[in-house]
């Protein structure tokens, strides 16, 4: 009987011995397999932002330039020297553009190619003497551009280079005594290029700030004085504008 007791308490202590040492085993399984030291393959991955996607967008800022006028009486240059010398129209023009932006961009690994249309409302004009009574008057209605993006991401910023075509309206006005005697017109066509940096404030919303120099091809501006009397004038422009702008990307 002694013997049956001495055995019975040797099989107990090892069996509490071994729940112990079972212990950590069981706490580890609680806490399910990726507890366990290299354990990772089920670890969520890192988000990386990426600027590829839609977006639409507004922007805002100031143009600074300078336009030219020379009136085409179709005779030589030295027989209308004094009469264009008359009715030229030389002068600086600046205001403001207010507009909206769409494009896209794609992302191939630090870099970012993209393609993006603007449209931009204006006050920019200008205004200058031509002659002893005549001033003149120009500006600038709206502006139209179409470019392609080149640029380089690190993280959430990117800086970028543009360039591609404009489109504008300018109108002339010339004057006597600030009362207007002659207006025309005419849409110019040109091109434009620039520099840029954006930076993603969230994932959907970035904002940015841009250099653009634009430069128009000179264009006819027939400036009626009644009907079937006008006065047609070659005229051209070249801009500068510094832009900054908010963008929703899809």
């Amino acid at each position: 009987m002694p013997h049956l007791t001495r055995a019975f308490r040797s099989i107990a202590a090892a069996g509490f011995c071994g729940a112990l040492a079972a212990q950590p085993v069981a706490a580890a399984d609680l806490w399910g397999p990726d507890y366990r030291e290299g354990s990772i393959k089920d670890a969520p991955p890192v988000y990386v932002f990426s600027w590829t996607g839609f977006y639409i967008g507004g922007h805002a800022g100031l143009m600074t330039g300078k336009t030219e006028g020379t009136p085409n009486f179709g005779c030589a240059d030295a027989d209308c020297a004094l009469a264009e010398a008359f009715f030229s129209t030389d002068y600086d023009m600046d205001g403001g553009l207010f507009g909206g932006q769409l494009g896209y961009n794609y992302q191939f690994g630090s870099g970012v190619v993209g393609i993006e249309a603007t449209y931009s409302g204006s006050t920019v004009e200008g205004s200058g003497s031509s002659g002893i009574f005549l001033t003149s008057k120009r500006d600038l209605d709206w502006l139209v551009t179409l470019t392609g993006r080149l640029g380089y991401a690190f993280g959430r910023s990117l800086v970028y280079a543009k360039g591609g075509v404009a489109w504008g309206d300018l109108d002339t006005d010339l004057r006597v005594g600030g009362i207007s005697i002659a207006k025309g017109g005419d849409t110019h066509f040109g091109w434009t290029a620039g520099l840029g940096f954006e930076h993603a404030i969230t994932d959907h919303v970035t904002a940015r700030i841009e250099y653009a120099h634009i430069d128009f091809n000179s264009e006819t501006h027939r400036l009626k004085f009644a009907p079937g009397v006008a006065l047609p004038s070659d005229v051209d422009a070249t801009f500068d504008t510094v832009t900054i702008g908010v963008n929703y990307k899809f």
